[in-house]
């Protein structure tokens, strides 16, 4: 059953001004009231859609976690078969809509609701299956490669949300040499790395 506009449009305005708090003020400085201020909603309304403040943050990082959830697999699979071109320019149009939120969400780290872990910990996962299923050739741990991965991921997540589209010379480059690096501890040595 389809949610009521009316239900939609709160929840995106009290959103909204959730994010453009979070801006100016720490997760943990936020109030409820602040919220229902900066939405010119009220509390009971607000309490009619979320139960707190916390209630509020998990439901929206449980929703841009399953969105990347959805393309986790895809954007790993281009990463590995070096199709970096592909996947800069997906990660930009998976990121384009909900780059400023997703910016907002990286800085908040609650134990329950922590969106830029989330992320890492669906790359890891990722990673940790797929060298798993590599005939190993150097001693080095899986946890080790995994991290490494994973760090790069999201150096180029962070860095495609913070400067979108702008700058792109020499990124996929970068990110190249990178991947091959860290392939290279997990390949048999007359594996050709793409």
């Amino acid at each position: 059953m389809a949610k009521d506009v009316r239900k939609i449009k709160t929840e995106r305005d009290l959103q909204n001004a959730f994010l453009s708090l979070l801006t100016t003020k720490g997760f943990r400085q936020l109030t409820v009231a602040d919220i229902c201020q900066a939405s010119l909603t009220s509390r009971s309304t607000f309490y009619a859609h979320y139960l707190d403040k916390y209630d509020l943050l998990e439901q929206m990082v449980a929703h841009y976690t399953a969105m990347f959830a959805q393309r986790v697999s895809v954007r790993f699979q281009q990463i590995i078969a070096g199709q970096i071109d592909d996947l800069l320019h997906s990660l930009l149009a998976d990121m384009a809509e909900n780059r400023q939120t997703l910016q907002v969400l990286f800085t908040v780290h609650e134990p329950d609701a922590d969106l830029k872990a989330n992320f890492y910990q669906l790359l890891y996962r990722q990673w940790e299956t797929f060298i798993k299923s590599q005939p190993v050739t150097h001693p080095v741990p899986v946890d080790l490669i995994a991290s490494m991965g994973s760090n790069v991921q999201m150096t180029l997540i962070e860095w495609i949300i913070e400067h979108g589209e702008n700058s792109l010379d020499g990124v996929a480059e970068a990110v190249n040499t990178i991947r091959k690096a860290i392939l290279i501890q997990i390949k048999a040595p007359d594996d050709q790395l793409s």
